[in-house]
């Protein structure tokens, strides 16, 4: 994730990249062969004090993430946070109450709100082409995980679970996105080759009323990049939203849209020139140097990346606990 944000943000005439920072020490000859002109330090304190700096991407492991924040607040640089912002809500809230006490620019890495196909599903949303919402079901699969595995990632004291927090919370943030907050979670999850979740089944009950599934594995055959299925049931009809097109069927006419089927594809609007989220990283940096520069919020701050964490905490809570978790009451 650091050599991508690396090369977007290298790509962005608003921005100039000035310094590069990781502990592993034989990344500085890859940053001198790739021809990238930043210096590299392995180590952060060091990069802050001797580069003059004015905002920071970081793209470290999970548990890394609240100290490398801290450091960064003590010199008031803008932010932008690779999701999720921590391995527990503990030290995701801790990010945020620190965050608020500063007048920085704070972006979080939920990249699903600056693809052009998720955004248009959002609007037709907001137009209530469906009418009144009150179902949905989703799910998210990547073919990743079929062995035993090591490592932080498979640690959950430090990547804060599996598949979950790690492939899920993008579908997450989506639901909040277009549902509001979640009410209710009841969630069961399955570890199969790591010690971390594989798997999970969710049944979330959103305060606006509306109620859905979702489902998530890394371990499923036939998934090279993270594919995701959305269907939303409204009184006037269904969406269904995939990572290459929306699929509307209207019971009656809304405005352009006529009754039964209309589709949008992803080339449509004009989402043809990269894989899976090769256009969201890119609009997500863009806006995070725009909002920067115009001192504005971005679309996805840490108080969204919070919200997400919440619900997170909340899947894993039900499934060790074996009950139904309401939110508001036990995310505290």
């Amino acid at each position: 994730m650091g050599i991508l944000h690396t090369a977007l943000v290298n790509m962005i005439p608003q921005a100039q990249l000035s310094a590069l920072s990781d502990i592993n020490k034989g990344l500085a000859k890859y940053v001198k062969d790739s021809g990238l002109q930043a210096p590299f330090f392995a180590d952060l304190s060091q990069m802050l004090r001797e580069v003059d700096l004015d905002a920071v991407f970081i793209s470290t492991p999970a548990f890394t993430n609240l100290p490398l924040v801290e450091q960064c607040l003590e010199r008031n640089l803008d932010i932008f946070l690779e999701k999720p912002l921590a391995h527990t809500l503990e030290a995701a809230k801790k990010m945020v109450s620190l965050v608020s006490q500063k007048t920085i620019v704070h972006a979080s890495g939920y990249l699903f709100a600056h693809i052009a196909l998720f955004q248009e599903a959002k609007k037709l949303l907001e137009e209530k082409v469906l009418g009144n919402l009150f179902r949905f079901r989703s799910s998210i699969y990547i073919s990743e995980v079929f062995s035993s595995r090591k490592g932080w990632y498979y640690d959950r004291a430090k990547s804060g679970g599996g598949a979950v927090i790690n492939i899920a919370s993008h579908l997450l943030y989506l639901l909040f996105w277009y549902f509001g907050p979640v009410r209710e979670i009841y969630a069961k999850t399955q570890s199969l080759y790591s010690e971390v979740d594989d798997a999970a089944t969710a049944l979330l009950g959103f305060a606006s009323g509306v109620e859905g599934t979702l489902d998530v594995s890394w371990s499923i055959p036939g998934y090279r990049l993270s594919y995701l299925d959305l269907l939303i049931e409204g009184d006037n009809g269904t969406l269904e939203l995939t990572n290459d097109y929306i699929k509307l069927y209207l019971y009656k006419s809304h405005k352009k849209y006529p009754k039964e089927w209309t589709t949008i594809h992803k080339i449509d609007l004009g989402c043809s020139k990269f894989e899976l989220g090769g256009e969201g990283y890119f609009e997500e940096d863009l806006e995070f140097i725009h909002c920067c520069l115009k001192r504005k919020k971005p679309t996805v701050s840490f108080k969204e990346g919070l919200e997400v964490q919440k619900i997170i905490e909340a899947i894993y809570r039900s499934a060790e606990e074996r009950r139904s978790v309401r939110m508001g009451e036990d995310d505290r």
